[in-house]
């Protein structure tokens, strides 16, 4: 017997609600210039692909699998999400990524998966596997975020996702 995913907040408690999120952060200048997009499969995870990968993704180890630096932004991107979703009320950041890489990620894509672990009241943790082109587990990572309540000074705090030119 499983349990039905649960949603990570109730803002976001329909795929729908996460699919016009995506939407929207694909769209954003850094999604587009990483070559990343977010793909919403399930109510309880948050999906990042690359596909196709792009001679500038690759070049770990000196060969053609996929730079660390781009497994390691995947893992940030997914992770920093699941914080954002956990908690719409507040704003949230990425403060600590434990990596392994088991083997090098070949192949025509790559994937990140995250899930939510355990939100709290100050901190939300969450983990993230990145899958190969085969769809092969080939690095892990255990994340936390922090959550701040409240706006910083002298800034206007804009929607969580703004509008980017030509969405």
């Amino acid at each position: 017997m499983t349990d039905a995913p649960k949603p990570f907040s109730d803002q976001y408690a329909t795929l729908e609600s996460l699919r016009a999120l995506a939407e929207k952060w694909n769209g954003s200048p850094p999604m587009r210039h990483f070559g990343a997009r977010l793909e919403f499969l399930r109510l309880d995870r948050v999906r990042a692909v690359i596909d196709p990968l792009e001679p500038y993704h690759r070049g770990g180890m000196g060969t053609d699998a996929v730079s660390g630096v781009v497994l390691a932004g995947l893992f940030d991107l997914t992770i920093g999400i699941v914080g954002w979703l956990a908690r719409p009320d507040a704003r949230t950041g990425t403060v600590n990524l434990a990596m392994s890489f088991m083997r090098p990620t070949r192949g025509d894509r790559v994937a990140a998966e995250s899930r939510l672990i355990r939100a709290g009241v100050n901190l939300i943790f969450a983990s993230a596997v990145i899958l190969d082109g085969a769809g092969e587990v080939t690095a892990r990572c255990d994340g936390t975020c922090a959550v701040v309540l409240g706006k910083p000074r002298g800034f206007e705090l804009p929607q969580k996702v703004p509008d980017s030119p030509g969405v």
